[in-house]
């Protein structure tokens, strides 16, 4: 019910009439400022994912070259960063690939969002695999270089707490995936599917 509230909303937005009233060419018209408002919402989300691995990148390499003779700061920086390097990847070429010049053509159009559909739907399939991965190993980094610096002993003399934080990191960052996807994929994948609706409606 969700969803069929907020297409009734952009059709009055885009368009100064009732959806029943309006022609097949405003219908295409509107349904090109809708895919032109997905295509945004999903640069904004990429270019923040990008600076947030900045940003993990920009933290590793400090403690990198600042605690450079602590073996064990090196090793767990190095690990959160390598974790991090696949997602980059794969984010700049799905990203280059999502980003392409939108066709004119009618026909055209029908394919590029299936294709922007598929290259989302595969990315977040990715990204699910990636956080399984990603949510323990950034968790252990963390408190393995929290402990390191700030209790005497590190990991090695603080097992119990190690496992209470990593457990409530974990937690944490999983919430946080879930809220994550949750807007910036499943829902963004089910306006996509209903562009695809409105485009066989239009026919």
């Amino acid at each position: 019910m969700e969803e069929f509230f907020e297409v009734r909303t952009l059709w009055q937005l885009n368009t100064n009439q009732d959806p029943l009233f309006l022609s097949r060419d405003e219908i295409e018209k509107v349904i090109k400022l809708r895919i032109k408002k997905e295509r945004k919402a999903v640069a904004e989300y990429f270019w923040v994912l990008f600076a947030f691995q900045l940003l993990i990148y920009s933290f590793a390499s400090y403690l990198f070259i600042r605690y450079w003779g602590d073996t064990q700061i090196v090793a767990l920086c190095a690990a959160g960063a390598i974790v991090y390097v696949f997602l980059t990847i794969i984010s700049i070429r799905k990203f280059r690939s999502m980003y392409q010049p939108m066709a004119t053509h009618k026909g055209d159009i029908r394919a590029n969002v299936r294709n922007q559909y598929g290259l989302l739907t595969r990315f977040f399939d990715f990204k699910k695999k990636f956080d399984l991965v990603a949510i323990p190993v950034n968790s252990i980094v963390l408190v393995g270089i929290l402990l390191r610096l700030y209790m005497p002993g590190g990991i090695e003399s603080h097992i119990a707490e190690a496992m209470v934080a990593g457990a409530a990191m974990i937690l944490v960052f999983g919430i946080a995936a879930w809220f994550e996807n949750k807007k910036h994929f499943k829902r963004r994948l089910r306006r996509f599917e209903l562009i695809m609706e409105d485009m066989e409606k239009s026919e």
